[in-house]
């Protein structure tokens, strides 16, 4: 094979081996490693945050970087809440994440002191969106940006009682009067009377209607999120066996929205009279009394009397001077 023949193979060779791609190896090498950024904390059903009796709001999200880089890598990450909330978010402003490292970091919330947090409806949901923008000193790097989505909510906080505002009238045996009951919707979303009931002790004469017509009754969060009031009539009934006494009267309702039991208890006064109490009055006692309210008193003539016993005895004395006159 002479000169000519073997640069012709070589370059024949040369042709058919850049037809083949490139191997899989090949491909790895020129894939430059990457960073990853991703929810820590579970967000696939959405993240709710913890509320205490006071309404104050705890909560922390937790992220990560994870860089599959032999370098570091510098992050500045952004928040975001696409709707009005009653709490803040408070995050770190940028990360460094060293080759190979996998670095969380925390967002906490709490509660926004301009807002009541018995406002904002627990049927709403909220998204938190986190930016990450990867950083060479000032500059952004081009496609180096990413961005992650969770559902933030509030719990739903029920607290249903009732309150009791007594009538002015007496109460009698054998009486009724009526009570104005206020449905109280003191937590956050709205609730219904799943249970009305009544207990009285002392008064086994004394009973409470109009409770059946609670049950099922919607209640609006009281005083929040432009709910209305709900109220009600009931009865005391007390029968004419009910004795004069000091009743303890004990009205709970049962929540539909937690199926807790909630109570008020008050007393009421059962007033009767007894039939030597009850005053029966004639023509005379009222001229007494007329006359003692007018400042007079009425005094009986003993004169009279005196004159009649005066009488017997001169009688009796001229009778017995005339039996001895006629013993003579």
């Amino acid at each position: 094979m002479n000169r000519n023949q073997s640069v012709l193979l070589c370059l024949a060779v040369l042709l058919v081996g850049m037809t083949f791609p490139p191997s899989v190896a090949a491909q790895d090498q020129l894939e430059t490693p990457s960073w990853t950024l991703g929810w820590s904390t579970d967000m696939d059903d959405g993240f709710t945050i913890e509320m205490d009796d006071d309404w104050d709001i705890d909560g922390e999200i937790v992220a990560y970087i994870e860089n599959s880089r032999m370098s570091q890598v510098e992050v500045e990450l952004t928040y975001e809440i696409t709707t009005w909330t009653p709490y803040t978010y408070d995050g770190p402003e940028s990360i460094t994440v060293a080759a190979g490292e996998n670095k969380t970091f925390t967002i906490t919330l709490s509660n926004d002191n301009d807002i009541d947090a018995r406002e904002y409806n627990p049927d709403n949901t909220s998204t938190l969106t986190v930016t990450a923008d990867e950083k060479i000193g000032d500059n952004s790097v081009t496609t180096g940006d990413q961005e992650i989505e969770g559902t933030v909510r509030v719990p739903k906080v029920f607290n249903l009682k009732p309150e009791v505002t007594l009538s002015e009238d007496d109460l009698y045996a054998g009486s009724t009067v009526d009570l104005s009951i206020q449905l109280m919707n003191l937590g956050n979303a709205k609730d219904a009377v799943k249970e009305a009931s009544a207990e009285v002790r002392s008064c086994p004469h004394l009973t409470v209607e109009g409770l059946d017509a609670l049950v099922n009754t919607v209640v609006d969060p009281t005083g929040a999120q432009n709910g209305k009031d709900a109220s009600a009539i009931l009865t005391l009934v007390a029968s004419e066996s009910q004795p004069r006494r000091t009743c303890e009267v004990t009205i709970s309702l049962v929540s539909e929205g937690d199926d807790t039991a909630r109570s008020t208890t008050f007393d009421v006064d059962v007033l009767a009279y007894e039939e030597d109490t009850n005053p029966t009055n004639d023509g005379n006692d009222d001229d007494d009394s007329s006359a003692s309210e007018d400042g007079l008193s009425v005094e009986s003539n003993t004169v009279p009397g005196f004159a009649a016993i005066e009488a017997i005895m001169v009688v009796a004395v001229v009778s017995l001077l005339r039996r001895k006159k006629t013993f003579k």
